[in-house]
């Protein structure tokens, strides 16, 4: 088994630096693509979220690529001026790191609630573009389930347990603000909207002409075509916005007029131009500020319960390979064919 990852987080850069390395569905889907064709990877999975830019990858046997070079030159990015935002691990460390993270305990927001669901969308999407071995599929397998046994066991203490929910929390505590824009009707979007029409406010969405399918819009929730979102922002007290655009929602220069006096970004990449936050009167967040001063040491009361907890689940993978080796060794390796 030679499982290696590489990962850039909070802890080691700040936002302005990450959003270099978050990804979209379509540059995930070209990278895997690149993958399959490297004969030293047999596996490889990418969770690209606001906080984190992970890379998992399953190696043949005395290959010692580094996932962050490889991610790197994909990106056109120079490795050797950004490797200090990034951490690799290797064999057991895999293992570990990625059921803490599942459990929450790595977020900036302890005990974040939408690691797990990020984590196997994460999976999900690797495997559409099978571009997983059954060595990185176990694994993560093995890792979401450790993160739900934390969840059931482990009280977190915390009512502020998404970045949706701290969103909410800081409008909540402006009195003046009586209607919200939110950009994006992904499932950060939709649950600000849902949230917010809750505590009684007017909650407008923003949707985009040419989206196609059924799209679900939270009870309460008044829409509006995302390209009038600049004629209705004088109308709101407040925005919020968290799409997947690689380019901003909002831009300073495109405002005429008065606008809201709080902006809160829930994207990496940013979706709204910082520059909004030189205006006066102006209250700016972005994922960082939001999230700042959340953890407390009190955590560090819960990390021996939950190392215990998913000390079972690293063994369990561990007892599956040793019993996937043993199989090969007798002549039935071609049932764990890793292509």
């Amino acid at each position: 088994m030679n499982l290696v990852m590489s990962f850039v987080d909070h802890n080691s850069a700040t936002i302005e630096h990450r959003e270099r390395f978050s990804c979209t569905k379509e540059e995930l889907t070209r990278f895997y693509t690149l993958m399959k064709e490297q004969s030293q990877v047999k596996g490889c999975v990418v969770i690209s979220t606001c906080n984190r830019t992970e890379i998992y990858m399953s190696l043949t046997e005395g290959a010692k690529d580094r996932p962050s070079e490889i991610f790197c030159g994909f990106k056109g990015i120079d490795y050797q001026e950004n490797k200090e935002y990034w951490t690799t691990l290797r064999g057991t460390s895999v293992v570990k790191h990625l059921c803490l993270l599942a459990s929450g305990t790595q977020s900036q927001l302890w005990g974040d609630a939408q690691i797990i669901s990020q984590v196997r969308d994460a999976i999900t999407q690797a495997r559409r573009a099978k571009a997983v071995d059954s060595i990185v599929n176990v694994l993560f397998r093995t890792g979401v389930s450790a993160g739900k046994r934390v969840k059931t066991l482990v009280d977190f203490k915390l009512n502020d347990d998404s970045t949706a929910t701290r969103a909410v929390e800081v409008i909540e505590k402006e009195d003046e603000v009586k209607k919200v824009l939110v950009i994006g009707n992904g499932m950060i979007g939709r649950l600000v909207a849902s949230y917010l029409v809750r505590k009684g406010l007017d909650v407008v969405m923003t949707l985009r002409q040419y989206k196609s399918g059924a799209i679900s819009i939270p009870d309460g929730v008044s829409t509006v075509e995302y390209s009038r979102r600049y004629e209705i922002l004088p109308d709101c007290d407040a925005v919020v916005s968290a799409t997947l655009s690689p380019h901003f929602t909002l831009e300073r220069e495109k405002l005429t007029g008065s606008g809201p006096q709080i902006y809160i970004d829930l994207a990496v990449p940013r979706d709204i131009d910082p520059s909004f936050q030189k205006i006066d009167g102006v209250k700016y967040y972005n994922i960082d500020t939001l999230s700042k001063d959340i953890r407390d040491t009190s955590i560090y009361e819960h990390m021996e319960d939950i190392e215990m907890i998913i000390h079972d689940y690293e063994a369990d993978f561990y007892r599956w390979y040793a019993f996937r080796k043993a199989l090969e060794k007798q002549g039935e390796g071609n049932k764990f064919s890793l292509r």
